[in-house]
């Protein structure tokens, strides 16, 4: 089963370097914090070398919440998808994915993972890496193919602004991972029937802002900063980072 546009979301982005100053900064502009949150990602693919979806932009997440249900903590989780549009990635890193969750997002995973095994022998035997054994991964009934390649647990501070605000209707996420690494990013949601000038507008809006507040905290906002996945790929998976390097769906960082 297809999706439809009305299960798509296109998630537009642009990550920064975050600074001690990026507080201040973000509430010199209107910004205030909306949630905070901790949760894990979990990444999957055909085991390697195929990496076949992830080497055409096509990026299978599992992502797991920590939530408060009645008096306790626990954590409820949900498969997504985030695939590459054309033009994805623009020369100053921002980038452009269409997005589903849960039932579409697994729907489609079904598809996809079907077109492959139709024409390709996988191993479905595969297994994981030994450094996700300890974890509890999750499963997709169907899709016995797909190999964990990266866990990424996250903490995350949002922003947003005022409907007054010049910049009403972008929010960005203070990541920290747990490998330390931090980041920023600006994002905007259009609906899976915007149109190519609404992405553009949306898209200028964001620079705009990425170029005040990374001014301000004295780094360089055409500069290509990378992302919670690319760091732990780069770190944890060099064969694979080198593979989507290559392949085009993931900038070096300069």
């Amino acid at each position: 089963m297809s999706s439809t546009e009305s299960d798509v979301e296109i998630e537009i982005e642009k990550k920064f370097a975050v600074s001690d100053q990026t507080s201040a900064i973000l509430k010199s502009y209107g910004f205030k914090v909306v949630q905070r949150e901790e949760f894990v990602d979990w990444y999957f693919d055909l085991p390697a070398p195929q990496w076949k979806f992830c080497l055409d932009d096509c990026w299978f997440r599992y992502r797991e919440k920590k939530v408060k249900i009645m008096n306790n903590w626990g954590w409820r989780g949900a498969w997504q998808v985030k695939r590459g549009r054309k033009g994805t990635r623009d020369a100053d890193g921002m980038t452009t994915y269409e997005e589903l969750q849960g039932k579409a997002a697994k729907e489609l995973i079904l598809d996809l993972l079907s077109e492959v095994t139709a024409n390709e022998s996988i191993d479905s035997e595969h297994k994981p890496n030994s450094q996700y054994t300890s974890h509890d991964i999750p499963h997709l009934d169907g899709g016995e193919e797909l190999v964990p390649f990266a866990r990424i647990e996250t903490f995350r501070t949002s922003w947003e602004a005022d409907t007054s605000n010049e910049f009403s209707g972008l929010k960005v996420d203070i990541d920290k991972a747990d490998s330390g690494y931090m980041v920023g990013e600006v994002e905007a949601l259009c609906d899976g029937i915007s149109s190519q000038e609404d992405v553009e507008n949306e898209k200028e809006k964001i620079r705009k802002f990425v170029d005040l507040i990374t001014r301000e905290g004295e780094s360089d906002a055409g500069a290509t900063t990378i992302g919670k996945l690319e760091f732990a790929l780069m770190k944890e998976s060099p064969d694979l980072y080198n593979a989507c390097i290559n392949a085009g769906v993931i900038n070096e960082p300069n």
